[in-house]
């Protein structure tokens, strides 16, 4: 039962790309960066707007840009399967740290299986940090410095994926395990330093000397130091990632917290784990819920060992409250009107597939209360993680085209192509970058605007979000709103002369 769960939640994962364009932020960002890769050739050292990108490592970037030859630039598996492989290598990683019932406990968590079908490094990341850290624990266990350097060479390809919290992370979890266990193995760490170090160095050093002072400055002072300690970027405080942990673990928050408590003596290494992200994530500046994804294989490892354990005859009715939870937003999906909502998404909610999701949640919401009642501790956990993942399915086959009005480009690429503009003349300010798998590649060529470049030059379409509109109201002088987009939430204004 538990090993065809884990099937069931890989061939789940597979199903989004099938539909979906990539979404309007990071992915559509990432989007034009391998586009930009495929046409200048930068593969060493990507490129934005023809400037090096300093927001992320390149190992990613590379990845997609050597699919995008067999699949092509406009494919959503060229941009998603490096996470849809990641996400398998990390199932494979806690099948073999502690077998099937972990793999699919870390697999079903929502924000890693929906990050596996994403554009973005965080599976990777997630992936590398548990092979550090288990490699990590065998060093502790048996003095085995093999070990310590496979930990060492896993965080250095975590660096390279998505930037220096994998060491912070490994270093937080080595002190906590030296204070516990009062004492370190002898011998020689220099080969496992410096691989954490070399290896990341290798590129980062001669792409300091490609990309030149200013973006020198800008990977070691803003994308670093910065985040770490500069104002509150995303505004939140200490507390941050406590509070958001009911969603952040969804479906295994309450049973998360109950095997914190029954096992916190006797599995120290996972608490420390746990710990171990939590704390210097905590302290960042920087925060965004995606960052507690480091914690969720611990997590995992600690719900396993708690279902299959004497301490969790609690397990039952703890997935039981998660599956009624489940069953809640269901039924409230039934019932709650478009007036209810106060943004303009709210009419999806009159959608016959709408409807349908919520009668299939509801049901096998249903289904599996009874089964986390009356079956095992272990069925009842499957019962609780296999639930969202069916909704989410629906969602994937049945709603994808609308969820593509809504969070992709879609809306802006329409808006443009009835202006029957050349796209050397059109301008985006403030505005996602293009990209649909449909999208008519003339609009490649459209300018990425500055409020400098705005003022020196007279773009026939003009699109700019609405709440950014007024940093260039002189270059909208004897221009026209003719049109008006929403994506993600947000309103985005075309404007012509």
């Amino acid at each position: 039962m538990q090993k065809r769960a884990v099937l069931f939640l890989i061939a789940a994962a597979l199903i989004t790309p099938l539909q979906r364009d990539l979404f309007v932020g990071d992915e559509t960002k990432y989007g034009q960066v391998v586009r930009e890769m495929r046409a200048t050739g930068a593969f060493f050292l990507p490129t934005l707007n023809g400037t090096p990108f300093t927001h992320k490592p390149p190992i990613h970037f590379w990845m997609i840009d050597l699919l995008t030859f067999p699949l092509g630039v406009y494919s959503t598996w060229a941009f998603v399967l490096p996470s849809l492989i990641a996400f398998v290598f990390l199932i494979w990683l806690m099948w073999k740290i502690g077998g099937p019932l972990p793999a699919f406990i870390c697999g079903s968590s929502l924000m890693i299986w929906a990050s596996a079908q994403s554009a973005r490094m965080d599976v990777s990341f997630t992936a590398f940090i548990v092979l550090a850290l288990w490699q990590l624990e065998r060093f502790f266990d048996r003095d085995d410095f093999r070990a310590l350097l496979w930990s060492a060479i896993a965080l250095g390809i975590a660096v390279l994926i998505k930037g220096p919290m994998a060491p912070v992370m490994a270093i937080v979890l080595f002190v906590l395990e030296w204070m516990r266990r009062k004492r370190i193995p002898s011998g020689n760490y220099a080969p496992a330093i410096a691989a954490m170090i070399v290896i990341p160095l290798l590129w980062l050093v001669p792409a300091m000397r490609l990309g030149g002072r200013a973006y020198t400055h800008d990977v070691i002072i803003k994308q670093t130091v910065g985040r770490a300690v500069a104002s509150w970027v995303h505004n939140a405080p200490p507390w941050f990632y406590v509070i958001h942990l009911p969603a952040s673990l969804f479906p295994w928050f309450f049973l998360a917290v109950a095997a914190v408590i029954a096992l916190w003596r006797t599995h120290r290494f996972l608490v420390n784990w746990i710990l171990a992200v939590l704390i210097p994530y905590s302290l960042m500046s920087s925060k965004l819920d995606v960052y507690m994804m480091a914690m969720i294989p611990p997590i995992a490892l600690l719900l396993a060992e708690y279902v299959t354990s004497e301490r969790g005859r609690a397990a039952r009715w703890l997935n039981a409250l998660s599956i009624a939870l489940m069953a809640v937003i269901g039924i409230a999906g039934l019932f709650v009107s478009p007036q209810m909502i106060k943004n303009p998404e709210g009419a999806l909610i009159q959608l016959p597939a709408v409807k349908a999701f919520c009668i299939i949640t509801l049901v096998a919401a249903m289904i599996a209360f009874v089964i986390a009642l009356r079956g095992s501790p272990i069925a009842s956990t499957i019962a609780a993680g296999v639930v969202p993942i069916i909704a989410m399915v629906v969602v994937a086959i049945a709603l994808m085209p609308a969820i593509n009005d809504i969070a992709s480009t879609r809306p802006l690429v329409a808006a443009l192509e009835k202006q029957h503009v050349p796209p050397e003349q059109v301008a985006l300010y403030a505005s996602p970058y293009l990209w649909t798998r449909d999208m008519p590649r003339e609009y490649e060529r459209v300018m990425y605007a500055t409020p400098y470049t705005l003022a020196q030059t007279t773009p026939t379409v003009i699109v700019t979000a609405r709440v950014h509109a007024g940093e260039i109201a002189p270059s909208l002088y004897r221009y026209q709103m003719v049109d008006a987009v929403r994506m993600i939430g947000k309103w985005f204004y075309v404007y012509r002369r």
